[in-house]
């Protein structure tokens, strides 16, 4: 069964009712995160396509207000007007602004921009038993009690059907470009160093397999292409039949990638962050027992049910007051269940 709101109201009673009746909700967007923790059965699933308006957009103020199923390209397009942007999250087809913050996905340009949370103002929420929630501001973020708005990135709709946000924007830079050089993952990583500690200000480094892309932004006199690099096309996404997220220190992304052998990877140089392609259970186990030998995680973010028997891997210290937060927002247990990592 599908449910559609069209308002906030509509979203708070749709799961004051499911809450009520023991029925287990599943907040979608754009589907673009669907294959993201581990799988479990639903009784409904709550659309925000009908949630796609711009509420307010303040161009003095570099703020837009949005409603969480708005398609991330179509406010890009529309801030593109102003020329301002929303630089945290990547311009991706079918993602919605609600879908970003909830699954956390921070774009490429992290290195420079930060993650996404850090563009979140003020969020309006609809946990699980139905009530409305506001928390931020539309200026300068307040925190009383929970941090609402750092909670609700990252919490893959297990705590509430993010309804709207307030982002913080950036003026477009006049230019941009990537820019690649080829060679061996040490080499390409010891190019990165060059660059990242020359005048250039990387947005991103993209490390592939014996291949580094850098993406620079700024003033065309700014967009240069760094010595021994020539001019290319943004790097296509990884494509595989399962996606493991890597996270450790930036400082031993090297040795990370080094321990990958030959599988795929895309690495966010000066990021710590990796995705890597997995064919099997024995892939994940073996570079996750990689990364946590480093201090890092690794999680599924995507692939077949088979893959997502254990999607996260130990449960990280904070298990146990995550699931005690989860049961403030959503007492009945309703919303997208197997999304949200169990303590051990």
């Amino acid at each position: 069964m599908a449910l559609n709101p069209s308002s906030v109201a509509e979203v708070a009673t749709m799961l004051a009712e499911a809450s009520a009746a023991g029925r287990r909700v599943l907040p979608v967007g754009g589907g673009t995160h669907l294959r993201q923790g581990r799988p479990s059965a639903v009784d409904e699933e709550l659309s925000t396509h009908s949630l796609s308006r711009i509420v307010a957009h303040e161009p003095a103020d570099l703020t837009v207000t949005v409603e969480g199923g708005a398609s991330v390209v179509d406010l890009d397009a529309a801030l593109g007007t102003a020329g301002q942007c929303w630089p945290q999250a990547d311009v991706l087809p079918g993602a919605t602004v609600g879908g970003v913050l909830a699954a956390a996905a921070s774009g490429r340009a992290r290195l420079r921009n930060g993650p996404v949370r850090d563009g979140l103002l003020e969020v309006v929420i609809a946990t699980g038993d139905g009530r409305v929630v506001k928390a931020g501001g539309k200026t300068v973020k307040g925190v009383a009690g929970f941090d609402i708005c750092r909670l609700m990135v990252g919490s893959m709709g297990s705590l509430g059907v993010i309804c709207e946000v307030t982002l913080k924007l950036w003026p477009r830079p006049p230019a941009q470009a990537w820019f690649s050089v080829e060679g061996s993952n040490e080499e390409c990583i010891a190019a990165a160093e060059r660059v990242m500690a020359s005048h250039h200000r990387p947005s991103a480094l993209v490390l592939s397999p014996d291949a580094l892309t850098v993406q620079l932004a700024g003033t065309p006199g700014d967009v240069i292409a760094p010595d021994g690099f020539t001019v290319t096309d943004e790097p296509a996404r990884l494509i595989a039949h399962g996606l493991l997220r890597v996270g450790v220190p930036p400082t031993r992304l090297a040795e990370m990638v080094a321990r990958l052998g030959r599988r795929p990877f895309e690495a966010l140089v000066g990021v710590g962050v990796i995705d890597v392609g997995v064919e099997s259970v024995k892939d994940i186990v073996d570079v996750r027992s990689h990364a946590i030998a480093l201090d890092g995680h690794a999680i599924v973010v995507d692939g077949p049910v088979e893959l997502r028997v254990d999607p996260w891997g130990p449960p990280p210290p904070g298990a146990a007051l995550m699931n005690r937060i989860k049961a403030t927002f959503d007492p009945a247990g309703i919303l997208a269940p197997g999304r949200l990592v169990e303590a051990g």
